[in-house]
């Protein structure tokens, strides 16, 4: 997938150091040239300064090719804006970080937002998932009561114990989303190992909420 992330603070470096190691093509977009110089240094990726808010810029990027536009700065109105341009523009599919839980979402699809990430749930490897795997679901859920966050400890007799990612299968709108190392909690490949005694993160609708329990005991 070709991804664009409006954006180079802390969160949108992660999402585009996630996305590389999935092997996807991603551009970041920031005013700020420190930033810029920064993350395309660190991550040997193409870093260009501008405003996302500008046609000229999201054309620059190639917008119209994008299989998705990633709006994470830290304005709610530039994340609409970029929104809203970058749907207009042809990109396949937007995601914005909005502060404001009251905007109404019937408003926000109007803008082009197709998915809504919230600030008390932004988290890079959530965002990677919602982006490259659109089966997952909609972080706009999470304010709404309709998904859940479970912390879990693996047990001996855990039917995902030994498995590594890629070979559990998940109920749908499910997903684990990060591994606790220890006291360090880290986002995993699709390599790593569920282990005996550890903890994890999973994201799951409430609905599937049980078949996701029965999955790991």
């Amino acid at each position: 997938m070709y991804i664009i992330i409006i954006g180079a603070g802390e969160l949108g470096y992660y999402l585009a150091q996630l996305l590389l190691d999935e092997e996807h093509d991603a551009v970041v977009v920031d005013k700020d040239p420190t930033r810029c110089e920064k993350i395309s240094h660190k991550l040997d990726i193409v870093a260009t300064q501008g405003d996302g808010t500008e046609t000229s810029v999201l054309e620059k990027v190639g917008v119209k090719e994008a299989d998705a536009v990633v709006a994470l700065t830290g304005q709610d109105e530039t994340n609409m804006v970029i929104s809203l341009l970058a749907k207009e523009l042809g990109a396949k599919q937007v995601a914005a970080r909005i502060s404001r839980v009251e905007y109404d979402e019937t408003v926000l699809k109007k803008l082009g937002i197709d998915i809504v990430i919230h600030p008390e749930a932004a988290a890079a490897g959530y965002i990677e998932e919602l982006i490259t795997k659109p089966e997952v679901l909609d972080l706009a859920f999470i304010s709404r009561g309709q998904a859940e966050i479970m912390e879990v400890k693996i047990k001996e007799k855990s039917k995902i114990a030994g498995k590594k990612i890629k070979d559990i299968i998940h109920p749908p709108g499910s997903a684990i989303v990060a591994l606790y190392e220890g006291k360090n909690l880290i986002i995993p490949g699709a390599d790593d190992s569920i282990k005996v005694g550890q903890k994890i993160l999973i994201l799951s609708k409430r609905d599937v909420s049980d078949k996701v329990r029965k999955m790991i005991q």
